[in-house]
């Protein structure tokens, strides 16, 4: 719970973030409408919406930090109007279908925190016709990035006091995306807008953008970074750009460059990007025409395969492991008449070596019963 917490209070420590979010939430909604918080964590702009004049709120998280939302509303004297809803939004079902979907699943770059693929869901199963959506539209923003701050994020693996043995791992770090909060100086040509997603309709499973930059200054331009700028509703904006005089004290996104693109002031830089929202995998491409310089890359390569991962998904043949054997097992007991104390009995008389130490083993069938009954 602990980090939960913690990651929960840099989000409420933001004050232009709450007000931006709270002048929003305000706006949309009428009294009486009702709402689902979606990816609630501790419930806050589930409580704007309450205080707005919302009836009722679905708060929906599948983190313990909807056992937080759940205590404030108890606290609040809203517990009445607030129903918690620990479960995926993806896996959740209501009651009835509400006046306004929101959500801040807004990452460093906008896309990057599964937002598009989250409200989508949400918005096709959960909206009324003619309802609400919060935020409505990302506008994504990128420039070149001249930065020994975040040429030492990308190449980490490969210095030291990394062994030698690992810097092999140097392909992992330049192709992650990574978060760095930019200053002015790091940006190396003026940002250009790649494009908009906006989260009132559907999106494809492949976002492409495309962009001219032209560089400020000679040197070598170590990767992209990228930020957004969202309006959340009817001209309530919020962005965490480098050079916006109000930003949102969250970090941008840094897209590395395997190979430093050495330019001079005046170059232009195309520029792709393609998102690939539903696996989280972004790729990137940058040339320069004057050199021919071009670098092409993916964080699909930063991901960490293993041979099973290698075989095409419809080509696989899945089989249970040890774990999952006895997952099943477990499961095959919750009848909803025998209690967790004589599950726990049976599971440690049959598969009392399922790991080494019987501490584990009730950890693990203590664990499993706790997220399998909710």
């Amino acid at each position: 719970m602990s980090d939960v917490v913690g990651e929960h209070f840099r989000y409420l420590s933001d004050p232009l973030r709450l007000q931006q979010f709270e002048e929003a939430v305000v706006g949309a909604i009428r009294q009486g409408d009702t709402a689902a918080d979606i990816g609630c964590g501790v419930g806050i702009l589930g409580l704007m919406c309450l205080k707005a004049g919302a009836s009722r709120v679905w708060g929906i998280d599948r983190t313990q930090a909807i056992e937080i939302a759940r205590a404030t509303m108890d606290h609040c004297g809203m517990a009445d109007r607030y129903t918690c809803v620990a479960e995926s939004s993806f896996r959740a079902a209501l009651p009835e279908r509400v006046d306004i979907v929101i959500c801040d699943h807004v990452g460093y770059f906008g896309f990057d925190y599964g937002i598009v693929g989250t409200i989508g869901d949400a918005r096709r199963r959960f909206l009324k016709p003619g309802g609400k959506v919060l935020p409505e539209r990302i506008v994504l923003h990128a420039a070149a990035a001249q930065s020994p701050e975040c040429r030492k994020l990308a190449q980490g693996w490969a210095s030291e006091p990394v062994p030698a043995e690992f810097h092999w791992l140097r392909e992992y770090g330049v192709n992650a995306k990574h978060s760095h909060f930019f200053e002015e100086h790091e940006l190396a040509s003026a940002p250009a807008e790649l494009g908009t997603i906006d989260l009132r309709q559907d999106s494809p499973d492949l976002l492409s953008f495309s962009a001219e930059l032209t560089v400020a200054r000679a040197g070598e331009l170590d990767g992209l970074a990228g930020w957004f700028d969202c309006e959340i509703f009817d001209g309530v904006r919020m962005t965490n750009s480098p050079l916006a005089p109000e930003r949102i004290d969250r970090p941008q996104a840094f897209l590395p460059f395997a190979q430093p693109l050495t330019v001079i002031a005046g170059d232009t830089v195309d520029l792709s990007l393609s998102v690939r929202h539903e696996e989280s995998v972004v790729a990137w491409s940058a040339s320069v025409p004057r050199t021919g310089q071009s670098i092409r890359q993916s964080t699909w390569a930063s991901k960490i395969l293993d041979p099973r991962d290698r075989v095409p998904p419809a080509e696989r043949v899945p089989e249970l492991g040890p774990t999952g054997a006895v997952r099943r097992t477990l499961l095959g007991l919750i009848d909803g008449k025998t209690s967790n104390a004589d599950i726990e009995r049976a599971m440690l008389r049959d598969h009392a070596d399922l790991f080494p130490t019987r501490e584990q083993v009730v950890r693990f069938i203590r664990r499993e019963l706790n997220r399998s009954s909710r």
